[in-house]
């Protein structure tokens, strides 16, 4: 290829409408003298006249003028000589060549063309001046008769030169019109190119300065875009051997263990393969110094809605759970510390009720108390059982139990909380198979169900229980005319502590408990709860146990349980 460079750029000089007077000119020159030696074999008497010897000269000294001005520096209309000095030239190589004067005229064609090209019009105006003048005009001249034949043979070469030289302009316009729109193509791409690369640079510097890590991967897994905070989070999940890990290779735990998250579950994958995620908390680190984080991730979408990658992030939480882990131990302690001197005095609350000499102000009182310390037991009581179920230091006690008589139980326990409040409690409880369940667990969790829609249903109102079998699997629910619920209220409604804000808002006590215990009571059992309410028009609670799941709960039985 180097080789081929000079040839390269004499080309182009040859081809150029402004540029390569001397490299159009040798071109020409060498043609010229090549046609002389030719002639000079046969004819050498020829070449040896003055008008040939005169054509030889002009050609020389347009050679000579087109390599050693410097024509750039010329106004455009100057590079005309050069060419016009070469038809002079053809004019008189062709006047001593009458022979074959047709052949020898279409040599003042490379001039004219190069004029046409150089100057355009006024290029084509003067080369059919130039060649009617030096070609045309003489051979008119020497006729021995005129006629119109004569005249139209005569003029054929400057109509020809006319002709050619319109086309070539024409074919110049449209070649100027091509690069002009390409080189305003290629500015408004270099345009886009920097502004985007501007883009780039400022979006690397406001990740940059977030605190969370950010990685974006494109459909294959690969990293696009990763920030600051990204790369010392992968710094630390990357073994200590390895250079470059693949996903599999990372240290990532589920928080608070020391079993590796398989492949498939890392959150990159799991976004990867067009999972969208949220609050997925991961260990990242050696054993010992690890840190904990909450990774979300979503799908990224092109212009016309198709995956084009994902972005995942990941939040260090490890204060966080630090805290959360400290409070639950605090209010583990604090509730395992009160419910001894609770049970003692709701022993004695009990006893001094059976006074019968107690006068009816102070029996009120007492029952007052008595009520009271017994809600105040049933707190303690879910937060023990709360802090036990998250923990999963709570084994189940399987036996095969009926979930129709479990809620009848229920519905029965509660009916007293239902006539004071004047609500209408109705079961209608269908025979349900044998299930292995933990009877006291699962009485509870319905215990807290009915507690709730008895407390947020207005006197007046409806709960209704019902259970039922639908194909392989069993249902319980519960269905109240209450306060009910938004759908954003719903989505958070399972979560430690929360409150919905009518809840709030009311007088109507309550902790926020009750509903997460319910769930990772019924999830333990390996079943489902879900709920559908409309704000003003109660709701409905759904549990679900499968019924050929039963092999499975009890393979599961004498386990810690991992709901939650």
């Amino acid at each position: 290829m180097t080789a081929f460079a000079p040839w390269a750029v004499h080309a182009r000089s040859i081809v150029s409408p402004t540029g390569g007077t001397a490299t159009k000119q040798l071109y020409f020159a060498s043609f010229l003298l090549g046609f002389t030696v030719l002639i000079s074999l046969s004819h050498g008497g020829l070449v040896l006249t003055g008008p040939y010897l005169a054509a030889l000269g002009v050609l020389a000294v347009a050679t000579v003028l087109a390599l050693t001005v410097r024509w750039e520096s010329l106004p455009l209309g100057w590079g005309a000589l050069v060419p016009v000095l070469d038809m002079v030239s053809v004019g008189l190589v062709r006047d001593l060549m009458r022979e074959s004067s047709t052949a020898t005229s279409l040599l003042v064609l490379i001039p004219a063309l190069w004029m046409a090209a150089r100057l355009r019009l006024w290029g084509v105006a003067i080369s059919v001046v130039a060649v009617t003048a030096l070609i045309t005009a003489p051979s008119l001249v020497r006729a021995s008769h005129i006629d119109s034949l004569t005249i139209a043979h005569a003029l054929l070469l400057p109509f020809t030169v006319l002709q050619i030289g319109l086309l070539t302009v024409g074919a110049l316009a449209l070649l100027d019109g091509q690069n002009r729109r390409l080189a305003e193509a290629l500015t408004e791409k270099q345009a886009l190119l920097e502004g985007a690369a501007s883009s780039q640079r400022l979006l690397q510097n406001i990740i940059d300065s977030v605190d969370v890590g950010i990685v974006v991967v494109d459909e294959e897994g690969d990293d696009l875009l990763m920030n600051r905070a990204q790369r010392r989070i992968h710094a630390l999940a990357t073994p200590a051997h390895i250079d470059d890990p693949d996903e599999s290779q990372l240290l990532l735990r589920h928080p608070g263990t020391t079993t590796p998250i398989p492949a498939a579950q890392r959150p990159v994958r799991r976004a990867v393969l067009q999972e969208s995620f949220d609050n997925y908390l991961v260990e990242v680190g050696p054993l010992g110094e690890g840190i904990s984080f909450s990774s979300s991730g979503r799908q990224i979408l092109d212009g016309h809605g198709h995956r084009a990658g994902a972005v995942v992030v990941f939040s260090d939480v490890t204060s966080y759970l630090e805290t959360v882990r400290s409070q639950e131990r605090f209010v583990a302690a604090v509730s395992h510390e009160l419910r001894t001197p609770l049970t003692s005095v709701i022993g004695y609350l009990e006893l001094a009720r059976e006074d019968e000499t107690l006068d009816e102000q102070t029996s009120g009182f007492l029952d007052v108390a008595h009520r009271n310390a017994d809600q105040l037991l049933l707190i303690v009581q879910d937060l023990l059982a709360d802090q036990v179920s998250r923990a999963g230091t709570e084994e189940l006690t399987l036996r095969p139990r009926r979930l129709s008589e479990i809620a009848r139980r229920a519905v029965e326990s509660a009916a007293p909380q239902a006539r004071e409040a004047g609500i209408v409690l109705e079961a209608d409880l269908e025979d349900t198979p044998e299930l292995p369940l933990d009877e006291k667990r699962v009485q509870q969790a319905l215990g807290n169900l009915l507690s709730n829609a008895l407390k947020y249903t207005p006197q007046g109102g409806r709960v209704h229980v019902r259970t039922s079998v639908r194909g392989n699997q069993l249902e319980l629910s519960v269905v109240d005319t209450g306060i009910g619920m938004s759908m954003q209220e719903q989505a958070k409604l399972f979560t430690e502590y929360y409150r919905t804000r009518a809840a709030r808002d009311s007088a109507i006590a309550g902790h926020g408990i009750g509903l997460a215990l319910t769930r990772r009571i019924v999830v333990a059992h390996g079943g489902q709860i879900s709920v559908r309410s409309r704000p003003g028009r109660g709701s409905t609670f759904t549990l679900r146990f499968a019924l050929d799941g039963a092999e499975t709960v009890e393979t599961a039985a004498g386990r810690p349980s991992q709901a939650g």
